[in-house]
Parts: structure tokens; C-alpha cells; sequence
């Protein structure tokens, strides 16, 4: 059986490691919040797979909203509409 000092070691060290993890989580999450200011105009509302290589998108581009279909050779309009409101 271990001895206290190292299983206070092992707590330590799993404490550090932790931290360390949220303190890189938090930091990713702020530097993709500061790529994303700006962008007001776009927004993507929803997205479904539909197989490999293959979606829909629902989004919303200055009032205006579009079903798009995304695959292999692009991504094509299939509905268009205005918001509500």
C-alpha cells in the first residue's frame, strides 16, 4: 500500500492537471468568442447530417432565412424566406 506522501502526490499532481485542463478550455472558448465578433449578419440556426459528406443548414442572413443543402459539389439554395417580425 502506498504512503500518505505519495497519494498526497498523486492528488496534487491530479489537482494541477485539472486545473490546467479548465484553464485551457476557458481559453479556447474566449479566443473562438473574439474570431466570431462581427459576425451579426450570419447566422447558422441549425444543421442535420444527412450522411457522409452530406447536410442541411438552416440559416440566417440579414433577415433573411435559407434552407441550404451542403455535399461534395457545394452547397446549393434550396428554400429562401423572410423572417417574421
Amino acid at each position: 500500500m502506498p504512503d500518505s506522501f505519495e497519494l498526497v502526490k498523486f492528488i496534487a499532481s491530479f489537482a494541477i492537471l485539472i486545473v490546467m485542463m479548465y484553464a485551457l478550455y476557458y481559453y479556447l472558448n474566449r479566443l473562438n468568442k473574439n474570431f466570431s465578433v462581427g459576425g451579426k449578419d450570419i447566422q447558422i440556426l441549425e444543421t442535420k447530417i444527412l450522411g457522409k459528406n452530406r447536410s442541411i443548414c438552416l440559416a440566417k442572413v440579414k433577415g433573411i432565412i435559407m434552407l441550404l443543402a451542403c455535399d461534395e459539389s457545394g452547397i446549393k439554395i434550396l428554400k429562401e424566406w423572410k423572417e417574421d417580425g
